[in-house]
Formats: C-alpha cells, sequence, structure tokens
C-alpha cells in the first residue's frame, strides 16, 4: 500500500506530528475528505484543544494520544464540524469564577469620650464598656 498525499501543510512540530498520524492511519475515504475539503490541521488542532478543555477541572486535563488522534479524525470526518465553529470559552485559571469585592461597611463615627482598642488600635467609644 502507498503512502497517501494528504492537501494539509504543517505550520508547527505539534502539526507535523498530526499529519504523520494522518498520514500512517487515515483511511481512503478519510484521505478524499482531506484532499477535497477545506479544513486545516490549524483547525483540527483548535477542535481537539476545545475538547480537551470541555474534560478539564480546575483548569487542567490528561489526555492519552489515541483520545487526541481519535479527535483529530472524528474533525476530518464530519462535515457538520465547522473549522473554528468550537471556539473555547475564556475561564479565569482555576475554573474559579471572579467574585466582586463586597464594600466595606461604614463604621459608626464613635461618640463621647474615646478609648483605644488594643487589638485594631481603632478609637473607640468607652459609654457602654
Amino acid at each position: 500500500m502507498s503512502t497517501p498525499k494528504l492537501n494539509l501543510t504543517a505550520e508547527n512540530s505539534t502539526e507535523q506530528r498530526i499529519l504523520d498520524y494522518l498520514i500512517e492511519n487515515a483511511s481512503t475515504e478519510l484521505v478524499a475528505k482531506i484532499n477535497f475539503g477545506k479544513k486545516t490541521l490549524a483547525g483540527a488542532l483548535d477542535y481537539a484543544r476545545g475538547e480537551a478543555r470541555s474534560m478539564a477541572i480546575d483548569g487542567c486535563a490528561v489526555v492519552d494520544d489515541d483520545t487526541v488522534f481519535g479527535w483529530i479524525i472524528h474533525f476530518f470526518e464530519e462535515d457538520e464540524i465547522k473549522e473554528g465553529a468550537k471556539k473555547p470559552k475564556t475561564r479565569v485559571p482555576g475554573g474559579v469564577k471572579a467574585k466582586p469585592k463586597p464594600k466595606p461597611a461604614k463604621k459608626e463615627k464613635p461618640t463621647g469620650p474615646l478609648v483605644m482598642d488594643l487589638f485594631t488600635g481603632e478609637a473607640v467609644s468607652a459609654v457602654g464598656r
């Protein structure tokens, strides 16, 4: 069996690794879809990143090679998956949503004779102590 020629160009080492995998493992049908389609290795990589992000817990995902290559093949096989259609959501690192800081409560101005609180160093009313 001859090595298939794929109409894809790798722009970096990650895309080259994906291209090498596809050359070794793509079926005749997949080669035809890739060569006559408009999808790119960059689009496939974006799709795989989005899939990995959806699996992340606290901003971390561990995904084995077979799963990632499966996503890549799925990306090229499925016509419904459009390049760039699955944009990853931006998240706060660690998956924690930023909460607005509560406004500090207004301090009541002490009245009458004042004493200094030894723990906070603030002036407090001596009345009622």
